[in-house]
């Protein structure tokens, strides 16, 4: 009997790293985690692979080897990075995912598993004017999808690749379970993104909190939706555990709060008076924020499987992120 196992890719970034915390406290869940930097917890983990979701030996051995009932698949290369070196980052988000979608292809085929991928978009699928009264409408999962960067069309064409080989799939005898959400900015107490546009309000976040003075690439009014880590993978497992016969769609938006620049400098400015925010635009990075939405549309999500963030602006400062913060 081949084992069952659940594959976690990019399990090294830190939304990989809180899900295999979780995961590590469920008996029996195999975990076979996949990235190109060693992994700080492999006794959390079945199996850890260092390699890349480009090299199709190591995943057709694994394909061939296991049962897959799941995979995560969070291996990519963020909007900044993606803007600075763009065929990288088409290999690693179109090609790369591509490899994933084969995997759960050839799974079906040979075990006659539907297995569930997990794929995590994002708000840079929008294009905004920021010059239009719509830059501060709420934005649903269907309209402004006319991405700017590399990253959100790579984005947008994985999700529009997903959904088809998810609806269409029984036409050709192959199916796949294809889920989605499309994350705002996302801010953890204990890691620092990389590459990311939305990366100003970690960053200031965690300078305040180490007591440095912040230069902003971004200006004083860049606004855009944001959620906490612990939201972000409470969001993951609520729709990867939900019913598949209530979910209306394959891609969902999900979002708690939307500060501009100011008011994060306020409210760390209250808790560390003598925290600094100086600016120096870059305009590239500028230009990208604000061609993405201030606020986006989660009600399809909070219907169809119950998304409900547990943190506000204000809450997400007092009961998450000064009390987990780490030096």
């Amino acid at each position: 009997m081949k084992e069952k196992v659940t594959i976690i890719t990019g399990s090294s970034g830190e939304i990989g790293q809180n899900l295999i915390s979780y995961f590590s406290k469920i008996k029996n869940k195999k975990i076979i985690a996949i990235d190109l930097e060693e992994f700080n917890n492999s006794n959390n983990i079945f199996h850890f692979i260092k390699g890349s979701i480009l090299d199709e030996k190591i995943l057709n051995e694994l394909s061939n080897k296991y049962i897959i009932e799941e995979i995560y698949h969070l291996a990519a290369i963020l909007s900044t990075k993606a803007e600075k070196n763009p065929e990288l980052a088409e290999k690693v988000n179109v090609k790369g995912t591509i490899n994933i979608f084969n995997i759960a292809l050839n799974q079906n085929l040979k075990n006659n598993v539907i297995t569930k991928i997990f794929f995590p978009s994002s708000i840079a699928v929008y294009k905004i004017d920021s010059k239009l009264s719509s830059k501060d409408n709420l934005i649903d999962e269907n309209t402004f999808c006319n991405p700017k960067t590399k990253y959100g069309q790579h984005k947008l064409f994985c999700e529009n690749l997903g959904t088809a080989l998810d609806k269409y799939g029984n036409e050709l005898n192959l199916k796949i379970d294809f889920r989605c959400i499309r994350f705002p900015g996302i801010i953890s107490a204990n890691t620092l993104p990389t590459g990311g546009t939305s990366d100003y309000a970690p960053e200031m976040i965690h300078n305040a909190l180490q007591q440095k003075t912040y230069t902003s690439f971004a200006d004083q009014n860049s606004c855009l939706p944001f959620i906490v880590m612990p939201d972000a993978i409470n969001s993951i497992l609520s729709i990867m555990k939900c019913d598949k016969s209530k979910l209306r769609k394959n891609v969902y938006n999900i979002t708690s709060f939307s500060p501009t620049i100011l008011d994060l400098y306020k409210i760390l400015k209250n808790q560390f008076p003598e925290f600094l925010l100086k600016y120096k635009i870059d305009r590239k990075r500028q230009e990208i924020i604000n061609s993405w939405p201030n606020f986006i549309d989660d009600n399809q999500a909070k219907k169809d499987w119950g998304w409900k963030p547990e943190f506000n602006l204000n809450s997400a400062f007092k009961n998450y992120i000064y009390p987990n913060f780490k030096k």
